[in-house]
C-alpha cells in the first residue's frame, strides 16, 4: 500500500531557473556585501516586492530609481524616459518587462534592493539612476549580481566586471567644464562650492584635479544646507565664475543674489525645474549635458522624435532623462541574440550603439562609455525656453 504523508509535493516550472551552486553562491555573497554595507549606513525597513513571472523570451529589467525621500536628482524624469521606452517598444522583441523600484534616496536599500532584483527577482539586467558611492563594497555587489548592472548618472570608470555607465564620467565633466570657464574667465579667480553630497564629492574632486592639472589652486568653499545662504552671499561681488559641485538644491537661495555678470556652472545632474527656481540669475547659470538634448541640434531621426516624444509627455528632457531612455535600447539590443547574462555583457562590451544622449562605445577594460565630444554646456536664453548650447 502507498504510504501518505503530509509533505507537499512540489513542480518545478519548466521555465523557471533551476537552483545551483552559481544562484545559491551569489545569494550568500550578497548576505556579505549587504552586511558590510549596513556597517556605513542605516538600514531602512523595506517593503517585499513580488518577483515578476518568467515569460519565455522576455527581458525582465528592474530600475532602481529616487522617487522619494531628499536625495538629489529625482528619479521622476528617468522614470517617465524609461516608461515611454516601454510604451513605444511593447510590441518589440524582445519583450522587456521593467520593474522600477523607489529606493527613497537611501544608500543601504540601494544595495538591498539590488541584492533583491538579481537573486529574487532574477533579473537579466538592472538598471541603477541614483548617487552611488561606487566604493569597495558597492563595487562587489554589483559583481555579485552577474547581470550587466547600467549606471545612468555619472560615476568614474567602473574598468571591467559587469558595470557600464552610460552617463559622463565626473573627470570628463570636469574637463569640458573647465574647457568652457577658460575660455570666459582666468581660473585663478573662481571658486568651487561644494555640500559633500554622493554628487558634489566626486565632482568636487574631479574639478579641484582638473584645476591642479592645469596648474591652478582651486578655492573650495564647504557648506550646508543651513549655512550656504550665508556663506555663498560672503563670496566677493568680483568672481567671476561659481562652479557648484552636486545638485543645486542647497545653493538655490544663495545663487539668487549673485553679482550680475557672475557665470554660475551648476552639475550635470541638476534639475531643470531648480535651475529655474534661480529665477532672474537664470540666464547666468550654464552646465554641462548631453548636446543632443539641446534644442534643435540633432539631424538624427531617432533623437529628434525621443526629445518630441519625451516634451510632449513630461516637458523638456534631461541628460539623464535620455540615458535612462538609451539604458533599455541598449540591453534589447543586446538580447537580440540571447538573453544570458554573460553573451549580454560580452554584446555591450564589443560593439558601438548610437543612442540618443551619446554614442556610446565600451570595452573589455573601459566601462565609461560616454563619447566626450557628445558633452556641450547649456544655458537659457530667456523665460519658458528650451535649453540652448552656449
Amino acid at each position: 500500500m502507498r504510504r501518505r504523508t503530509c509533505t507537499r509535493r512540489i513542480t518545478r516550472c519548466r521555465t523557471e531557473r533551476a537552483p545551483n551552486g552559481r544562484v545559491h553562491g551569489r545569494t550568500l555573497a550578497f548576505a556579505v556585501a549587504v552586511a558590510i554595507s549596513a556597517c556605513t549606513a542605516a538600514n531602512p525597513s523595506t517593503t517585499p516586492t513580488p518577483a515578476p513571472t518568467r515569460e519565455p523570451g522576455s527581458l525582465n529589467v528592474s530600475a532602481l530609481l529616487d522617487l522619494s525621500g531628499s536625495r538629489a536628482p529625482s528619479g521622476g524624469p528617468q522614470r517617465d524616459a524609461l516608461q515611454l521606452w516601454a510604451d513605444q517598444h511593447a510590441t518589440g522583441s524582445p519583450r522587456v518587462r521593467l520593474k522600477i523600484v523607489d529606493v527613497g534616496g537611501s544608500p543601504s536599500k540601494t544595495v538591498l534592493e539590488l541584492r533583491r532584483a538579481a537573486v529574487d527577482d532574477r533579473a537579466d539586467a538592472i538598471v541603477v539612476g541614483v548617487p552611488v558611492d561606487y566604493d569597495q563594497p558597492f563595487a562587489a555587489a554589483v559583481q555579485l549580481a552577474q547581470v550587466p548592472v547600467l549606471f545612468t548618472l555619472p560615476i568614474a570608470d567602473p574598468a571591467g566586471g559587469w558595470a557600464f555607465a552610460l552617463a559622463p564620467t565626473p573627470a570628463q565633466l570636469a574637463r569640458a567644464t573647465l574647457d568652457h570657464a577658460a575660455a570666459r574667465a582666468v581660473l585663478t579667480s573662481t571658486v568651487v562650492v561644494s555640500d559633500e553630497s554622493v554628487t558634489a564629492i566626486s565632482e568636487r574632486a574631479a574639478l579641484v584635479a582638473e584645476m591642479s592639472r592645469r596648474g591652478v589652486t582651486a578655492n573650495v568653499i564647504k557648506v550646508t544646507a543651513s549655512d550656504a545662504g550665508q556663506r555663498l552671499r560672503a563670496i566677493p561681488p568680483l568672481t567671476p565664475i561659481v562652479f557648484f559641485a552636486g545638485s543645486p538644491k542647497t545653493y538655490l537661495d544663495g545663487a539668487r543674489q549673485s553679482a550680475t555678470g557672475t557665470l554660475l556652472y551648476l552639475s550635470y545632474v541638476s534639475d531643470l525645474g531648480d535651475i529655474a527656481d534661480l529665477r532672474e540669475a537664470a540666464p547666468q547659470a550654464t552646465w554641462p549635458a548631453s548636446r543632443w538634448i539641446a534644442a534643435g541640434t540633432s539631424a538624427n531621426p531617432a533623437r529628434t522624435a525621443f526629445a518630441q516624444s519625451f516634451t510632449d509627455r513630461a516637458g523638456a528632457p534631461t541628460s539623464p532623462a535620455a540615458t535612462a531612455y538609451d539604458a533599455l535600447s541598449l540591453l534589447a539590443a543586446a538580447a537580440e541574440e540571447g538573453m544570458e547574462p554573460m553573451r549580454m555583457r560580452d554584446r555591450l562590451q564589443a560593439a558601438a550603439f548610437t543612442g540618443v544622449a551619446t554614442t556610446y562605445q565600451f570595452s573589455m577594460s573601459r566601462r565609461a562609455g560616454f563619447a566626450f565630444d557628445d558633452l556641450a554646456l547649456l544655458g537659457y536664453t530667456g523665460a519658458r525656453t528650451a535649453p540652448v548650447i552656449r
